[in-house]
C-alpha cells in the first residue's frame, strides 16, 4: 500500500497535456531561412493527386531532408541548405520517380511536380511501426511484414485477424466463425495478449484482461489501409508486453480517401457430423445437430468519408455480424448442465448436493443457511448452467473519426468508437464465458507538428451479463484503460537523429467482484515509462540502432531496463542485412496480480461436502502460510462441522488434529468402524497416533482430470511456507536477418534467425494449495496394532483384525482431509484449492523466419513463408512450459490481378502437431492443411463488385486448440460499391 501510494501518477495525464500544448505551441518558431521546395504529386493516368508519396531531397547518396504528400498529392519541404540535389517520389504500388539538377535558392521557394505510374504490386513498403517512423520495409532494423491495402480490399473476411494468418511468424487459434487469438513467433493462449496489439497507434486490447480479441476492434475491413507486423521484441518503443512482437492495424484518413463503401455480405457456416459421448438436450439454444449442419452468416459493412477541404475531413464506419457458430460439447460443462437440471427438479433445495454444487460462495445467515441473495444467486447460477451454450453470434460497432491539418505541419486526429457484443461464446483459461451484450469503446485524440507526436485515448468495457458457463457464475467487467505518450524526434545532423519520449499507463479493472473478489477496491495499476532511440547513418551503407527504456510498474519492486542495438548494412539500396539485440520485458496481467474467482467446486462423492476451486491472483506480496512451533501449516477442511467448527476455521495438520477429524468423517458413513477407531485410539492402548507413526502428506491436485498427482507427495511440515509476488519475465533476442529484392527486383525474399533466452517465464493457472493425506500404508499398520489388542472383544481373530483394519486404512487414505491454504485464501464458506500464477525457471531456443514474394509480371504474384522454433515444450524448472504453437509452419499463395477487373487469389496454409498446456485446456493438436480460395470481379464502368473468400476450401475439417470446435468450410460472398477505393 505505501508503494502504490507512492507512485499513484494520476496527475500525469494533466501534466503530459500541458507538456504537449507547450511542445506544439513552442516548438521550432523560427523561419527557416533556408530555401523550400514544393509541388504536387498526381497519377500519370488520371492526374489526381496521390497521397503518402516519399519525396526525399538527396545530396548524392544522402537523404538530406523529406516529407509525405497530403491528401491533394502536395508537399513543401523547408530548411533546405542552397544548393543542386536530386529529389526522389516513392509510394508504395508506384513507380519510382527521380527528378536530378534541381536547384534551392536562399528564401525561395522551387517548385517541383511529379507524375507516378501505378503498378500492381509492392516489395518495399512504407511502414511505420518498427521505429515509429517513416521508412522503407528494407531499410527496418526489424522484420517486418506488411499486408497491403489491394490485399485487404480483395478479402471478404469475418474478422481483421483473418488477414495476417499467412504471414510468417503469426500463429493462430481459431475458436470459432469470429473468435481467434493471435500472436507472433508462439507462446500464445486462451485469452491471449502475449503480442502488443496496435490499432492507429492505439492499445486495442480489452482493458484490464489484457486479451487481443481482434472482433471486438470497432474497426472493420473497408476502413484499414493497411497491417504491419513486426516480428521480434519491440519493448524499448512500446514498452511493456511487446516481447515476441507487434501487430499494429492502420486506419485511412477521411482527406486522403474520400468516398463511400458500403458491402453487404452472406455466408455459410460448414460442419460435418458431429460426434459426442455426452447426453445432449434435444431442444433449446445448445441443442446440437449429431448428422452436420450449414449455418448462415450475414455481414454488412460501411464507411463514408468526407472531405469538406484539404484541412478537415470527417468519416464514419461501422458493421454488424450475425450468425451461428460451429458445434462443440465441452465434458465439463454437459456434466455440470446435468446437476443444474437435477437442481431445478429439486425446487433449488441448496441442502441436496447437485443444488450444493452451485453455492460456493455464495453468502451464508448465523444459521448457514444462504440469504435471500444467496439464494437469488443460486437460482441465477444454475439457470446460467442449465441453458447450456447459445451458439448464435451477433455485433455491431460504429467508428468515427475527423481530421484536421490546419496547416501542412500539423496533423490533429479525434476518433472514438464502439463494439457491442450482443451475443457469443468465448474461451477463457478456466472454461468457456456466454458473452452477452458485452460492450466495449474507445476514445482517441492525436496529434503531431513536424516531428512532435502525442496522443491520449481511453478503453474501456461495459458489460453485467456474461457468465462462465461452467459455474454460472456472472462475469463483470466494466474496467478501463488510460494511456497518454509523447514522442519527438530531433536531428543532431543530416546523418544522425534521435527519438524519445514518455508513455503513461493507467488500468482500472471494475468487476464488481466477481472477477477480482476481495482485491475489487485495491487492483489498480500505473505504469510510467520513458524511452529514446539513436538512429545514425554511419555512412551510405551502414546504419546503427541503439535505443534504451525505463518502466516503472506500481506493483512491482523493481524498474525495468530495456535496450535495444540494431546494425543494418545495405550493400546495395535493394538490399540490407541486419543484427540486432533486444532485451523485452513483460510484466503481470492484472489477472496475475488481482484475480479471485471460484472456477468450479469439486463435490466429495456421497457426502453433502464440496473443495471450492478457485483461482486467485498473487498481488504484490504473493502468499504466505500460517504454522505452529514445529513448522505444521494449517489447513482448511470442508468436515471441519463435524468436528463443531466452520470450512473457513484454520485446523491443525499434525497427525492426531487430523485422525482426529478421520474418525468424524468415517463414522459419518459408518458408526461402527467409527466406533472401533474410538476403541482403537483410546487412552489404555496408546491414544491417538503421533507425527511419527502416521506422517500426513499433501498432495496437489490436477482439478481438470480430478487426480492427485504421486510425485508432488511432501511431508506436510516440509510444504513451503510461501508463494513469491510474480516478476516480470524478460525476454533477450539476438537476432540476424535478410531482405532484399533480387531477380531483377522481382522477387523479395525475407529471412531471420533468432536466439532467445527467457527468464521468469509466468505459469498459466496452475494448483498450488496441496490436500492433506494419511498415507494408507503406516496407517493401516497402525490400525492392525491396535486392532489385533482388541482381539477377544471387538474381534473374533487376528485375521479379522487385520482385513477391517486394511479396509479402513483404504477407505482414511482415499480422503482429502483438508486444503493448506494461505492466509489470504479467498471464498466464504468453501474449503478452497487455490490455482495461481507463478514464475518458472529460465529456458531458451532457436528460431527462424523467411518468407518470399515473387512478382511474374504486372497480373501474376506468388508468396511463400515457413517459420521455425527448436522446440514446442520446454524445460523451466519447476514444470514445462508449452509453446502451443507449432514448431514448424508455412504457407504458399499465389494472386492474380487482371486489368478487366477480375482478381483471384489461392492460399494454403501448414501448421504442424504440438502440444498444449492453457489453462483448463490440455492435449495435443494434430497437424493440419488448410487451403482458402479468393475471388473478385469489378463490373467495369461502375463502382461495384463481387467478392468471395472461402476458408478451408476442401472443408478438411481441422482443430486448432483443445477446448475449441472443428472447424470445417466457411464461405462468405459480398457485394461491394465503393467510391473510394
Amino acid at each position: 500500500m505505501e508503494r502504490r501510494a507512492v507512485r499513484s501518477w494520476q496527475f500525469l495525464p494533466i501534466l503530459f497535456l500541458a507538456a504537449l500544448g507547450f511542445l506544439l505551441v513552442g516548438a521550432d518558431p523560427a523561419v527557416a531561412q533556408e530555401g523550400a521546395l514544393s509541388g504536387r504529386v498526381t497519377d500519370q493516368s488520371t492526374a489526381l493527386g496521390l497521397s503518402t508519396v516519399e519525396v526525399e531531397v538527396l545530396d548524392g547518396n544522402v537523404v538530406t531532408a523529406g516529407a509525405l504528400t497530403g491528401g491533394s498529392g502536395t508537399f513543401r519541404i523547408t530548411g533546405i541548405a542552397a544548393g543542386t540535389y536530386t529529389v526522389r517520389f516513392t509510394l508504395a504500388g508506384w513507380s519510382v520517380e527521380t527528378v536530378e539538377g534541381v536547384v534551392i535558392r536562399p528564401g525561395e521557394t522551387t517548385s517541383l511536380n511529379a507524375a507516378l505510374t501505378e503498378r500492381s504490386f509492392n516489395l518495399n513498403p512504407i511502414t511505420v511501426t518498427t521505429s515509429k517512423r517513416v521508412e522503407k520495409a528494407l531499410e527496418a532494423p526489424a522484420a517486418v511484414e506488411v499486408v497491403t491495402t489491394e490485399d485487404i480490399r480483395e478479402r471478404p473476411t469475418a474478422t481483421l485477424a483473418d488477414h495476417v494468418k499467412e504471414k510468417a511468424g503469426v500463429d493462430v487459434i481459431t475458436t470459432g466463425v469470429q473468435g481467434n487469438y493471435t500472436v507472433v513467433r508462439g507462446f500464445n493462449n486462451i485469452f491471449s495478449g502475449a503480442t502488443l496489439t496496435l490499432t492507429d497507434n492505439r492499445i486495442a486490447r480489452v482493458p484490464s484482461l489484457r486479451a487481443n480479441i481482434s472482433w471486438f476492434q470497432p474497426t472493420n475491413n473497408l476502413d484499414i489501409d493497411r497491417v504491419e507486423i513486426v516480428l521480434g521484441p519491440g519493448s524499448a518503443l512500446y514498452g511493456p508486453n511487446a516481447a515476441n512482437g507487434v501487430i499494429h492495424y492502420l486506419t485511412s484518413s477521411p482527406i486522403d480517401r474520400p468516398g463511400v463503401a458500403v458491402s453487404v455480405g452472406g455466408g455459410l457456416r460448414q460442419q460435418d457430423a458431429f460426434t459426442t459421448n455426452v447426453d445432449l438436450p434435444v431442444s433449446g439454444p445448445t441443442a446440437i445437430p449429431t448428422d452436420g449442419s450449414n449455418e448462415a452468416i450475414w455481414q454488412v459493412e460501411g464507411r463514408a468519408a468526407y472531405k469538406a477541404s484539404e484541412e478537415f475531413g470527417v468519416k464514419l464506419s461501422g458493421q454488424y455480424f450475425a450468425g451461428n457458430d460451429y458445434y462443440f460439447t465441452d465434458v465439463t460443462e454437459a456434466e455440470q448442465r446435468d446437476l443444474a437440471g437435477t437442481c431445478i427438479a429439486l425446487g433449488y433445495d441448496e441442502t441436496q448436493v447437485p443444488c450444493l454444487n452451485f453455492t460456493g460462495d455464495l453468502p451464508r445467515g448465523p444459521t448457514g443457511a444462504l440469504t435471500p441473495e444467496g439464494q437469488a444467486a443460486l437460482r441465477q447460477r444454475v439457470g446460467n448452467v442449465a441453458g447450456g451454450r447459445d451458439y448464435g453470434l451477433e455485433r455491431w460497432a460504429l467508428d468515427l473519426r475527423a481530421d484536421w491539418r490546419p496547416t501542412e505541419d500539423w496533423d490533429i486526429i479525434f476518433s472514438g468508437g464502439r463494439t457491442s457484443a450482443v451475443n457469443s461464446v468465448d474461451l477463457t483459461g478456466i472454461g468457456a464465458g456466454q458473452v452477452q451484450n458485452w460492450g466495449y469503446w474507445y476514445g482517441q485524440a492525436r496529434a503531431s507538428y513536424k516531428r512532435l507526436f502525442g496522443q491520449v485515448f481511453f478503453n474501456k468495457s461495459d458489460n453485467d451479463e456474461t457468465y462462465l458457463l461452467r459455474a454460472g457464475r456472472p462475469l463483470v467487467d466494466k474496467s478501463s484503460l488510460t494511456v497518454a505518450q509523447l514522442q519527438h524526434a530531433y536531428d543532431i545532423n543530416e546523418d544522425h537523429q534521435l527519438i524519445y519520449g514518455l508513455d503513461y499507463l493507467y488500468t482500472n479493472p471494475q468487476s464488481e467482484g466477481t472477477i477480482n473478489g476481495r482485491h475489487e477496491n485495491d487492483d489498480d495499476v500505473t505504469e510510467f515509462g520513458g524511452y529514446v532511440q539513436y538512429d545514425g547513418h554511419l555512412s551510405d551503407q551502414w546504419n546503427l540502432v541503439l535505443a534504451a527504456r525505463l518502466d516503472d510498474h506500481s506493483r512491482l519492486e523493481n524498474l525495468v531496463f530495456s535496450p535495444r542495438a540494431a546494425l543494418v548494412f545495405k550493400p546495395t539500396p535493394e538490399r540490407s542485412i541486419r543484427f540486432s539485440y533486444n532485451r523485452a520485458f513483460s510484466t503481470p496481467t492484472t489477472l496475475n496480480l488481482f484475480l479471485d474467482i471460484s472456477a468450479q467446486p469439486i463435490p466429495i462423492p456421497n457426502t453433502p461436502f464440496r473443495y471450492d476451486v478457485r483461482a486467485q491472483g498473487t498481488t504484490e506480496n504473493g502468499f504466505t502460510f500460517a504454522a505452529d512451533d514445529l513448522g505444521y501449516p494449517t489447513q482448511l477442511s470442508p468436515f471441519a462441522p463435524l468436528i463443531g467448527q466452520t470450512a473457513r476455521t484454520p485446523l491443525s495438520t499434525q497427525t492426531p488434529d487430523v485422525f482426529t477429524l478421520a474418525k468424524e468423517i468415517v463414522r459419518a458413513s459408518n458408526p461402527q468402524a467409527g466406533a472401533l477407531l474410538d476403541a482403537a485410539t483410546s487412552p489404555l492402548l496408546g491414544g491417538l497416533p503421533t507425527n511419527t507413526q502416521i506422517p500426513v502428506v499433501g498432495l496437489i491436485l490436477d482439478p481438470e482430470s480430478g487426480a492427485y498427482v504421486p510425485s508432488t507427495a511432501t511431508p506436510v511440515q516440509q510444504i513451503p511456507k510461501e508463494v513469491a509476488p510474480l516478476e516480470p519475465t524478460i525476454w533477450q533476442t539476438f537476432e540476424a536477418g535478410y531482405k532484399g529484392l533480387l531477380f531483377g527486383s522481382n522477387l523479395l525474399l525475407g529471412a531471420n534467425v533468432y536466439f532467445t533466452q527467457v527468464d521468469n517465464f509466468v505459469s498459466a493457472l496452475r494448483p498450488f494449495t496441496p490436500n492433506t493425506f494419511l498415507p494408507e500404508t503406516p496407517t493401516q499398520a497402525f490400525l492392525q496394532e491396535r486392532f489385533r489388542l482388541l482381539v477377544g472383544t471387538a474381534f473374533p481373530d487376528e485375521a479379522t483384525a487385520d482385513a477391517t483394519a486394511a479396509a479402513i486404512a483404504e477407505q482414511m487414505a482415499a480422503i482429502p482431509y483438508g486444503t493448506v491454504a494461505p492466509t489470504t485464501a479467498g471464498g466464504l464458506t468453501d474449503a478452497p484449492i487455490l490455482l495461481t500464477y507463478q514464475n518458472l525457471g529460465d529456458f531458451d531456443y532457436w528460431g527462424a523466419d523467411a518468407s518470399a514474394t515473387y512478382v511474374f509480371n504486372d497480373t501474376w504474384e506468388a508468396t511463400g513463408t515457413i517459420s521455425w522454433v527448436e522446440k514446442d515444450v520446454f524445460d523451466a524448472g519447476a514444470e514445462e512450459v508449452a509453446l502451443n504453437a507449432p514448431r514448424w509452419k508455412g504457407s504458399l499463395g499465389l494472386q492474380y490481378r487482371g486489368k478487366g477487373g477480375l482478381s483471384a487469389g489461392v492460399r494454403g496454409r501448414y501448421v504442424d502437431a504440438f502440444p498444449v498446456a492453457s489453462g483448463v485446456y490440455v492435449g495435443d493438436v494434430e497437424n493440419y492443411t488448410v487451403f482458402d480460395l479468393n475471388v473478385g470481379y469489378k463490373i467495369p464502368g461502375t463502382s461495384l463488385s463481387a467478392q468471395l473468400d472461402i476458408s478451408n476450401l476442401l472443408d478438411d475439417e481441422y482443430q486448432s486448440f483443445p477446448g475449441t470446435p472443428v472447424i470445417g468450410r466457411f464461405s462468405l460472398l459480398r457485394l461491394l460499391w465503393a467510391t473510394d477505393f
